[in-house]
């Protein structure tokens, strides 16, 4: 459900070369077509025109926002309003991540070094030793080798996190290396529940949403048996405006489905720009906030691009950023002092939306408008 109208899924893992390599192409499509003008408008209007025309159809596109300094510079809508509300896919990740952070600050969960063992002791029985041994800080970096996707069959895997969980044999598959994951994702999203005694929907409002000023009510948490299940619930998520599904237990999705405004993206974007402080209020922590945005993993096969907590990080180009199928991505550049947001709308059955090709072309969009703003740290 991509916005409104349609149901998504995420990038896959094994096509990480190509989304890179879409990146770059509108990085350099968009720096050879911008030419000088008075207004920063007219130069972001002008990148579009020309990403448009090289492989990003404006069909799929519903809002373009980039701020510095926390103001506002450039907000285009296409077919939608500032009010609309869209499911960001992959980039739920970045708040599942920030409620962990939350958790931790709050001495919910006693640091990233705590286990899985320790973190979900109801499932103890069912972890190998190997699994119960697995650090948090590894399932948030992606490297503790759960599977690509969540995909349980309701007749015989009824409990989602025991599925998960008891299909996890080994304590290190991947030998250190990043492999982003669904599953993984929602394995922190049942610790965020376990900890805090609460949905993580509900958590978020309380500890995310609200102090940003991003309006959650009312809550719309509906339990899935499998994700098959959210194309018949279209019309109940719709009408939800800010939504979170749930799996059968009520642990939210914490991979994907979570459906938010543009602007709302953008505070969450601008939260981690000033580390954690939003309006004087130390939402999360700074320390947090950094080591989440940090080069903490090396990728294979996306250049100088690293990962973080949840977080995707170009620390050579001085950008972070989170990215989802059908062409939604959120960027934060600190020696701008800008974030860009970009909401696109692709089709399920466009291999623009499930091949790599458009959440790169989201995220090299966004990096490309940012790179029209002066740099601050110069």
């Amino acid at each position: 459900m991509a916005g409104h109208h349609r149901t998504a899924s995420r990038l896959a893992g094994a096509r990480r070369a190509f989304a890179a390599a879409a990146l770059g192409l509108i990085l350099v499509a968009s720096g050879c077509a911008t030419a000088p003008s008075p207004s920063p408008t007219d130069v972001m209007d002008e990148d579009l025109a020309s990403v448009f025309d090289v492989v990003y159809g404006e069909e799929t596109v519903r809002a373009i926002i980039v701020q510095q300094h926390g103001e506002p510079l450039y907000e285009r809508y296409i077919d939608s309003g500032p009010d609309d509300t869209w499911d960001v896919r992959g980039v739920t990740r970045i708040v599942t991540g920030t409620l962990v952070g939350i958790a931790i600050d709050r001495g919910f969960i006693r640091g990233v070094d705590a286990t899985l063992g320790e973190l979900l002791p109801a499932y103890a029985g069912i972890m190998t030793p190997e699994t119960a041994a697995i650090p948090l800080k590894s399932v948030l970096t992606h490297t503790a080798g759960f599977p690509l996707r969540v995909a349980p069959s309701p007749a015989t895997d009824p409990d989602w996190v025991a599925s998960i969980l008891a299909g996890q044999t080994a304590r290190d598959p991947v030998g250190g290396r990043i492999l982003p994951s669904d599953a993984g994702a929602h394995i922190l999203a049942a610790v965020v529940t376990q900890a805090t005694g609460m949905s993580v929907l509900a958590f978020a409002k309380e500890a995310l949403f609200d102090p940003l000023g991003i309006d959650a009510d009312p809550l719309w948490e509906q339990r899935v048996a499998a994700e098959a299940e959210l194309a018949a619930l279209r019309p109940a998520y719709d009408d939800a405006e800010v939504a979170w599904p749930a799996d059968p237990q009520g642990v939210d999705l914490g991979y994907s489905h979570l459906r938010l405004r543009p602007s709302d993206l953008l505070r969450i974007g601008q939260l981690y720009l000033d580390e954690g402080d939003w309006n004087g209020t130390q939402v999360v922590s700074p320390t947090w906030a950094v080591e989440a945005t940090s080069p903490l993993v090396a990728t294979r096969d996306i250049g100088t691009t690293s990962y973080g907590y949840q977080w995707w990080v170009d620390a050579p180009g001085g950008v972070f950023y989170a990215q989802g199928n059908g062409g939604t991505a959120l960027v934060v550049d600190r020696s701008r002092g800008a974030v860009a947001v970009i909401v696109s709308e692709a089709a399920a059955d466009d291999p623009r939306g499930t091949m790599g090709l458009t959440p790169a072309t989201a995220a090299g969009v966004a990096v490309a408008l940012i790179r029209d703003l002066p740099d601050v740290s110069d």
